[in-house]
């Protein structure tokens, strides 16, 4: 079993989570799923980004460990193999869409494409490299050097 350490962030809610919430929908990064973060200082800028609203200034971060099996697993980050192969889908499927539609595919599109056709339906983690252009994360302005990725766990509260 392969380990890595990971948060998830979430908006506060007054009762602890006992599992991350399910990110639904086709304008998801890559669907339905769980969604984490490496560092977490991303986790915290998610928070402060994405999970505060007008009404609710709060979030929660969460501390996990997920463990799985190598054959689960997409590395696009350090594996170069898995990089390429990831790669290669996405504009496969995005050059054959344009030459039907005349159009670039939106992510909604990609994701339809992959749940129809059961891409990844045997892989359970993807690690991808997200890289916010964010200099409050990073302690050289201008630098974007870190990694952002995808866990349950520990909660911490946090305000925006």
């Amino acid at each position: 079993m392969i380990p890595i350490e990971v948060f998830h962030t979430q908006e506060y809610r007054p009762i602890t989570l006992e599992f991350p919430v399910l990110a639904e929908g086709f304008e998801q990064w890559l669907g339905d799923g769980y969604y984490f973060w490496q560092d977490y200082e991303f986790a915290r800028w998610w928070g402060e980004s994405k999970k505060c609203s007008e009404t609710n200034r709060q979030f929660s971060i969460f501390k996990a460990t997920l463990e799985f099996n190598q054959e689960d697993f997409i590395d696009t980050v350090f594996n170069e193999q898995d990089y390429y192969s990831f790669v290669k889908i996405v504009e496969d499927f995005a050059k054959s869409y344009q030459k039907r539609y005349h159009h670039k595919p939106s992510l909604e599109e990609f994701n339809d494409f992959i749940y129809d056709h059961g891409i990844w339906d045997d892989i359970k983690i993807i690690r991808f490299q997200d890289i916010p252009e964010n200099n409050k994360v990073l302690e050289v302005k201008g630098f974007y050097y870190k990694k952002k990725n995808s866990d349950k766990g520990k909660r911490t509260g946090n305000n925006c």
